[in-house]
């Protein structure tokens, strides 16, 4: 009897065994069909006609009942997956990346979690451990927080440097082209939601970003949101709005000054303060602008019965109207740099469109 309690409680590792019931012939055939399609596609897939279930730990010749399951109502099988965490030095401290590896009939896989933000697939076709093919997805529309996909984002740059030897010079300049623009749409993304987010601090707001789900149709029109209230907001720049001025019966100035000398054909130069209104993931957003018009000509003088002059404006063709503009939170600072745009006139007049400054930073 000793010994049978020696062995009962050794350390030494048991066997696990199991024994499927299945309610009929045809469902045990299914049965072995899903299996298949696990173990050659590595999905996980629902097993139905299953009457029960039993475990059992066996230690030689000897077995104890581990679990019985009579009444099975839904049964899933999915390949066995081992866990590879990778820990990662990132700017936010130290981030663990956690995959998982399995193996398929012609394919061995590491991916981690398809809901992450950043999800990873590697496959090693004909389970060839050197040489891979490596997919990736976005999906910032599953994170909490727009801090989350910052973290998530740098945290994919950090593997990325780890899986790839950018400077091994055994790579040909195509793969190491592709791997390099790889690393670069990663940044882009982060530098964009950096920028989204210093936007959300500025305001004292708090992005959802479930709500990128609803743009999808019109993500260029966001990003250019987004960057152009970093760049008036956060690096304070000046920016030439791209469109085309037309003339019109609305391009109109009062002058109430008799004294002041106008001519038709004269180019004039005159500032205004307008509000502007951003919608970003369902959060609206006002700012006032400080703008310039520039190049425009006056067509026609017209008196007033109140003693003013009215004049009307456009352009010619060889010199199109376009307006510069400044943004601010408030009304009086917009107001404060209305009355000295003239004193830095030219910083207005050589202002660069959004896109512009975006073609710029992506050249740095």
């Amino acid at each position: 009897m000793s010994n049978i309690l020696k062995e009962i409680f050794s350390d030494k590792s048991f066997d696990l065994e199991g024994k499927i019931q299945f309610h009929n012939n045809e469902a045990y055939k299914k049965f072995l069909e899903k299996l298949q399609i696990v173990q050659d596609q590595g999905k996980s897939i629902e097993v139905e006609g299953v009457s029960s279930i039993t475990t059992n730990l066996k230690d030689g010749q000897r077995q104890y009942p581990l679990l019985v399951e009579n009444n099975i109502t839904s049964l899933i099988i999915t390949p066995s997956k081992t866990d590879i965490p990778i820990i990662l030095d990132t700017k936010y401290g130290q981030k663990n990346l956690l995959f998982q590896f399995y193996k398929t009939t012609n394919e061995s896989i590491l991916e981690n979690d398809e809901h992450e933000i950043v999800y990873f697939r590697i496959v090693f076709p004909n389970n060839d451990l050197n040489y891979f093919i490596f997919s990736y997805r976005l999906q910032p529309q599953l994170a909490k927080t727009i801090k989350d996909i910052i973290e998530s984002y740098n945290t994919a740059i950090a593997f990325l440097d780890k899986l790839f030897n950018y400077n091994n010079e055994e790579q040909s300049q195509e793969e190491y082209e592709l791997i390099y623009e790889t690393k670069k749409t990663f940044l882009a993304s982060e530098a964009l939601f950096q920028k989204l987010y210093l936007i959300e601090e500025e305001f004292k707001l708090s992005f959802n970003p479930i709500k990128i789900n609803n743009i999808k149709n019109d993500e260029q029109t966001l990003y250019k949101q987004i960057e152009e209230l970093y760049l008036l907001l956060s690096e304070k720049k000046v920016i030439r709005l791209n469109a085309k001025l037309t003339n019109s019966e609305s391009s109109t100035l009062k002058i109430l000054s008799k004294d002041q000398k106008i001519e038709i054909g004269e180019k004039i130069e005159f500032t205004f303060i307008s509000d502007s209104k951003y919608t970003i993931l369902n959060e609206t957003i006002s700012i006032y602008t400080a703008s310039l018009l520039c190049n425009a000509v006056i067509k026609e003088i017209q008196e007033e019965k109140d003693g003013s002059r009215k004049i009307l404006y456009g352009e010619v063709d060889s010199q199109p109207m376009y307006i510069s503009y400044s943004g601010f939170k408030t009304i009086d600072e917009a107001q404060q740099e209305k009355n000295h745009i003239m004193e830095h006139i030219e910083t207005y007049k050589n202002a660069l469109t959004v896109d512009q400054y975006i073609e710029l930073s992506n050249k740095i």
